[in-house]
């Protein structure tokens, strides 16, 4: 008898063990999910500065963010086929046009990446629902959204302080209306955050950090109409993209 109990024992400990590490493994993809249509974000912030900077340190900075989304793609590939092609037909675009030079600009390119952009994101939130993002332990949930959404308001403003100095035809006021929402679900996601680390001295003081970063900027953006800043923007975007990570 002791031993049948034993044998029920070790199976029941088998399966908690299991259904742990399976649930440990759909957060991280989850996760992994969320920071590539973060970067898919990061790429219209980036291709944006190149455009006006059309210098080799911006163009590097577009490269390294095409990268990290196609090491992000790959961890992926077994998750959804369609993900990974989409991504490739998207950052492909990005870095075939992002050396034109003035005389051969295509004013309507954006018109063409964001097409892609959009069916990118179409696949995207088919690949969420199938890896129940909602149900992320909320730490990495909080985090990651974080992420998502200061690479939106970064791509965002940079989209239209990109038609600002004419370097593409137009940017609608739909993005505008973003910029104002998603300012609103940043410092909702902070609140959460500060409470989720509230018994973490050193992730508190991160947090906090971060919360003062982001109120240096957050003026910025929601003076979309009345200046722009794109570079200054884009580094500070930099810079809490960082402290959000390490988090």
């Amino acid at each position: 008898d002791d031993f049948k109990m034993l044998k029920k024992l070790t199976f029941v400990v088998w399966m908690l063990t299991v259904s742990v590490m399976a649930s440990a493994i759909e957060n991280q993809q989850a996760k992994t999910a969320i920071y590539l249509e973060a970067v898919s974000y990061r790429v219209v912030t980036e291709f944006n500065v190149h455009a006006m900077q059309k210098d080799k340190v911006s163009e590097q900075a577009l490269f390294d963010t095409l990268a990290l989304g196609d090491g992000y793609s790959d961890q992926l590939a077994e998750v959804s086929k369609p993900l990974k092609q989409s991504w490739q037909k998207y950052r492909s675009f990005a870095w075939q046009k992002h050396s034109q030079t003035d005389g051969d600009i295509d004013t309507y390119i954006f018109n063409d990446m964001r097409i892609l952009h959009r069916d990118f994101l179409a696949v995207m939130e088919g690949v969420k629902k199938s890896l129940n993002t909602d149900l992320m332990n909320p730490a990495d949930a909080q985090q990651s959204n974080a992420l998502l959404l200061i690479e939106q308001l970064g791509s965002e403003y940079l989209e239209i302080s990109a038609a600002t100095f004419g370097v593409f035809g137009f940017a609608g006021s739909q993005e505008a209306i973003q910029i104002e929402k998603r300012a609103k679900a940043f410092d909702n996601t902070l609140d959460a955050l500060a409470k989720l680390t509230i018994d973490d001295k050193e992730k508190s003081q991160k947090v906090r950090k971060l919360a003062l970063r982001w109120k240096f900027i957050k003026g910025t953006l929601l003076a979309y109409n009345e200046r722009s800043a794109p570079f200054a923007v884009a580094r500070t975007v930099a810079f809490i993209r960082k402290q959000i990570q390490e988090i």
